[in-house]
């Protein structure tokens, strides 16, 4: 009898064993999304809030792929998802193969939906575009990138300046005008010798 039971508490070890390994490998989530926020509510718990040579990546269901890096950063103590951003460079990679790449000095980052409000010297590579502000607002629930006060663009031999610039992510259009309808956008030619 006592032979019996020992293989009958074999047989549950070796269940419990197969069922942990299978709920292990196949229904635990580990990813990116998870790891960060496991490393912020760490942070968080033990009272520092600043956060060295930060890297985000995330991609979308089109195959856009948005990374963020920044030198330092600093958890909002209210919103654990805010984290404020210095020395900031971000690119978004469009599914065609297309980048806009972004470097301010400062940046407000959403770790929740990605959205991203850069300030401070803001620069926008986008192909042959050039645009720099004072201020970027990124919107993935919009798929809008938003420039404003102070917008300098550059493309080829001719330079504008407005108070807004928008460009739509997913059509991959920018437009570039004045808050006030009375006022219009200036623009400049540039000589192939940098006189005008």
């Amino acid at each position: 009898m006592t032979r019996k039971i020992y293989i009958q508490l074999f047989l549950i070890f070796i269940l419990v064993t197969i069922s942990l390994f299978l709920f292990l490998k196949y229904f635990k989530q580990s990813n990116l999304d998870n790891d960060f926020k496991i490393n912020v509510e760490q942070t968080t718990s033990t009272g520092k809030s600043l956060i060295e040579d930060l890297k985000y990546l995330s991609t979308d269901r089109e195959g856009n792929e948005y990374k963020i890096e920044a030198k330092k950063g600093n958890i909002d103590k209210v919103d654990p998802d805010i984290i404020y951003l210095e020395d900031v460079n971000a690119i978004i990679s469009l599914g065609n193969s297309e980048y806009i790449s972004i470097e301010s000095k400062f940046a407000k980052y959403n770790a929740k939906n990605f959205d991203t409000l850069f300030n401070d010297s803001v620069s926008v590579d986008y192909g042959e575009h050039l645009l720099k502000s004072e201020f970027l607002d990124l919107s993935f629930a919009n798929n809008l990138v938003s420039l404003y006060d102070n917008v300098r663009y550059q493309s080829g031999i001719s330079s504008l300046k407005a108070d807004r610039a928008e460009i739509d992510i997913l059509k991959k259009k920018t437009r570039i005008f004045m808050e006030k309808p009375n006022k219009k956008v200036q623009i400049r030619n540039i000589s192939k010798n940098g006189n005008n």
